[in-house]
């Protein structure tokens, strides 16, 4: 499960298995010594090759699906008819996308492939997909031309993932290729929704992408820590908490 996911989580695999979470832990803990896995909030994930690495775009989709399609539910009602909205290279924003009805008129920008494909269905939705280097683990465009085109657009709303969030609220990501445009799109827009299930809270990554302060409003699920909610609401950051079908 570890190698098909890229990630795991004690919970679902004591449910899986039917033992206690402290076998799991010691499992977990098992692998880390063999160097198969490192631990992870919550759980485990596989060792990345160095610290700039990235996980396919269809294993990292696998990861937290429920949780992903909860949030994008959540995120579905803040976009209101003629909005222009930039949609960034996230699979928790790709299962937004794919929540796009055919009746809605809309101009969407987006930095990824198949999130533009998933819209391309849309009659109504105008698809801006940004030029650039093609990179191959996440289908998303990035580099100076991509850079160059968003850098000249306004949106309503900017909806966001991210692979990490701090306690504080250092907004962080490891993928060197999606940092500027990420936060050229924070810049660029009215309003920022952050899309980030409870498994991402936790130490910021290699690079910074900004800070919390920026953002309007984040989605979570019911797993985070109530301690970050509280801090959302000190820096006036609405937060909203996804239900899980189920």
């Amino acid at each position: 499960m570890l190698k098909s996911n890229g990630m795991v989580e004690v919970a679902k695999l004591s449910r899986l298995f039917n033992v206690t979470e402290m076998t799991i832990r010691r499992d977990l803990d098992d692998l880390v010594q063999r160097k198969i896995a490192v631990r992870s909030h919550g759980g485990a994930m596989l060792p990345p090759d160095n610290v700039l690495s990235e996980r396919s775009y269809e294993m990292r989709i696998m990861v937290n699906r429920e949780e992903k399609e909860a949030i994008a539910r959540e995120a579905l009602a803040l976009i209101n008819e003629g909005d222009r909205v930039f949609f960034d290279s996230s699979t928790t924003v790709y299962c937004l996308a794919q929540l796009i009805s055919n009746t809605q008129n809309l101009l969407v920008v987006t930095d990824t492939l198949s999130t533009a494909n998933e819209l391309m269905s849309r009659s109504r939705v105008k698809v801006i997909c940004l030029g650039g280097e093609l990179q191959k683990e996440t289908g998303s465009c990035a580099g100076p031309f991509a850079e160059q085109m968003i850098e000249c657009m306004n949106f309503n709303t900017a909806f966001i993932g991210l692979p990490r969030i701090s306690m504080n609220g250092v907004l962080s990501t490891s993928s060197i290729s999606g940092l500027r445009i990420k936060q050229a799109a924070i810049q660029r827009s009215k309003k920022v929704v952050i899309l980030i299930d409870s498994s991402k809270l936790g130490d910021p990554e290699f690079l910074e992408v900004g800070h919390l302060s920026e953002v309007d409003t984040v989605i979570t699920d019911s797993n985070i820590d109530p301690s970050f909610v509280t801090y959302c609401k000190s820096i006036n950051v609405n937060v909203i908490i996804a239900k899980v079908n189920g």
